[in-house]
């Protein structure tokens, strides 16, 4: 027999029908059997039925034609299609019915547990208001019920900042004016060496002028040189060209100092520049230093006030029963407060080790940069006095050739004046004249270029003796800055320093405090556990007596259930033992016969499972 459910004396109402009706397929008439099935025999090709005789003894009918099978299964339709549209409506009323029974139920369920959590946690708290328990009240009473505490550790932490803030404006001032300082020489060393350059080439214009000058004049005193003998003009042409040959050897040596001088003054200025530039970024570097550290202290405050605020979320949250949640918020916040103490303690050492550093890398370079200059000016000083002698020896060259050259002109002058004593008498005596006044202009030159040297190394020595002075006024405000910025950075750690302990020893009292909290909520939540527990197990003990189940141990056509629930509404749910001995949800008829008893009706005796509810309780 297929598992499809068993109807225990249904009736179909008149006119009612059964739609898509699939009848059973026996290859033999059932046995033992009931009255009311109704079959297929596949053997005789007919379609069978059992039914009650007079005498209440069941018996099988064939429906021997289609005429009759259709009257008969149009009575059996109608029957059963009323049966079910009563039973449907039954059901469904039944089950609107415990829907609604279920839902009053859950609600009140609902509004007493909810009343009695309240009452509980209304007596934990001792009639204070939750909102009123959160971090910051805690934190308070922690704290010596100090209102003020945020604005004074912000205070603190505001402080710290304008120290640094402070400290680095004042750096940058101090390196503003130490690169003002270096811009300013380095600008009066290129306006002196500029200087040096104008003054050598005007001499060195004026020397020249003079050269050509006298050139001039020994030839306009000589005459035309087409008159003299081949004798002459090769004396005198030597001569000449002698003394253009020197006035361009003294032209080209002194272009040479020159240029030698120019090329040492621009290397002076590069390596103040050099210097200039690497001071400025080492103390672009102690800014950065400084910014960082800066940046990283905001951090970490700004790490705090995120941790204190997520603890401030924590504590609320625990205060709704997250009893763990406390646990791991106070483990880590603890493991957050050690990390941030182990990072700002990483960072100030990090800071005190790079400030020492810095400092001891500028005494360093400082001195390293006096050493060069020293050296530099002392190089430069020699080449002068070098250049000075060599000077001097060139123009006592020079005197010696013109001496020379007057004496063997006077020569050929006196000569020519024995040979041609009648003829070129005039001429002796002009050059003579000329003689003498070529001697006068050269030992003019010799004293000009002479006064010239002891100029040039009375300017180079008074512009070494303003370097060296400038350079040991810079080297001594260094020296003081960086005295003055290592106090300044000492006291600055030493600032950071008592922060630090301070705000250990205060993350100190907070860590207590919170764990001293936690403690005090797991008790609570404990308690209000334990309260939880209790008011479980009184709903379900109360949920449990509104609840009967039955099942029969013997079969029969009549069951009688005694729930004892003493209620005038009850719901009841009927499975049916069939022959292969599970339970089906079979149609059934129940009947509800006083307060605490109900009867359950089978059109064949069978085993049943009843679940009965009280419906009023619900």
């Amino acid at each position: 027999m297929a598992n499809f459910p068993v109807f225990h004396g249904i009736t179909l109402a008149a006119n009612a029908y059964v739609e898509n009706l699939n009848l059973e397929i026996l290859s033999t008439d059932p046995t033992p059997i009931a009255a009311g099935r109704v079959w297929f025999n596949s053997v005789d090709k007919v379609v069978k039925y059992s039914a009650l005789d007079s005498t209440g003894a069941v018996v099988v009918k064939t429906i021997s034609d289609v005429a009759s099978a259709n009257a008969a299964l149009e009575t059996v339709r109608a029957s059963l299609a009323a049966s079910i549209a009563t039973e449907t409506a039954a059901r469904q009323a039944g089950d609107a019915a415990t829907l609604a029974a279920a839902g009053v139920y859950t609600d009140a369920a609902l509004v007493t547990a909810k009343a009695y959590t309240d009452a509980a946690k209304a007596e934990l708290l001792g009639g204070i208001p939750p909102a009123l328990l959160d971090t910051i009240t805690e934190l308070a009473a922690a704290l010596k019920n100090n209102p003020d505490i945020v604005n004074v550790i912000e205070g603190m932490v505001s402080t710290v900042q304008s120290n640094l803030d402070a400290e680095v404006t004042r750096a940058k001032a101090a390196e503003a004016t130490n690169a003002s300082a270096i811009s300013a020489e380095t600008t009066a060393r290129q306006a002196a060496v500029s200087a040096e350059a104008t003054t050598r080439a005007a001499a060195d214009s004026a020397l020249d002028t003079r050269v050509t000058t006298v050139e001039g004049q020994v030839n306009g005193k000589i005459g035309n040189l087409s008159s003299l003998t081949t004798t002459d003009k090769s004396t005198i042409v030597a001569a000449i060209n002698e003394v253009k040959a020197d006035g361009a050897s003294n032209a080209s040596a002194i272009s040479s100092e020159t240029s030698r001088a120019t090329t040492a003054e621009a290397g002076l200025a590069s390596d103040i520049a050099a210097e200039h530039t690497r001071a400025a970024a080492a103390e672009a570097g102690l800014h950065s230093d400084i910014t960082s550290e800066a940046t990283a202290r905001a951090a970490g405050d700004t790490t705090n006030a995120n941790a204190i605020a997520a603890e401030k979320t924590r504590a609320q949250t625990a205060e709704a029963g997250l009893s763990s949640d406390i646990a791991a918020e106070a483990t880590a916040r603890a493991a957050a407060v050690t990390a941030e103490k182990n990072r700002a303690e990483s960072a100030e050492a990090g800071l005190h080790s790079d400030i020492v550093s810095e400092a001891s890398a500028r005494a360093a370079a400082v001195t390293a940069e006096t050493n060069r200059a020293t050296t530099a000016e002392a190089g430069l000083a020699s080449d002068i006095a070098a250049e000075a002698t060599a000077r001097a020896a060139g123009d006592a060259t020079n005197a010696s050739a013109i001496s020379a050259e007057t004496t063997a002109r006077q020569s050929a002058i006196s000569a020519e004046v024995t040979a041609r004593q009648a003829g070129d008498a005039t001429n002796a005596s002009a050059i003579s004249a000329e003689t003498t006044r070529a001697q006068t202009a050269e030992a003019g030159l010799a004293s000009d270029i002479a006064s010239e040297a002891s100029a040039r190394a009375a300017a180079v020595t008074a512009e070494k003796n303003r370097a060296e002075g400038v350079e040991a006024t810079l080297t001594s405000s260094i020296s003081a800055e960086v005295t003055r910025a290592q106090n300044a950075e000492g006291a600055l750690s030493t600032a950071i320093t008592a922060e630090t302990n301070r705000a250990t020893a205060a993350e100190g009292t907070l860590t207590s405090a919170i764990a001293a909290e936690v403690s005090a909520r797991q008790a609570a939540v404990t308690a209000e556990a334990a309260a939880r527990t209790a008011a479980d197990a009184a709903i379900r003990s109360n949920y449990n007596a509104t609840i009967f189940t039955f099942e029969a141990q013997s079969a029969a056509t009549t069951h009688t259930i005694v729930h004892n629930l003493n209620a005038s509404f009850v719901e009841i749910a009927v499975k049916v033992q069939r022959a292969d001995g599970l339970y089906y949800n079979d149609i059934v008829s129940v009947q509800e016969f006083d307060a605490n008893t109900v009867k359950v009706y089978l059109s064949t005796a069978l085993k049943v499972k009843a679940i009965v509810r009280n419906a009023v309780t619900l």
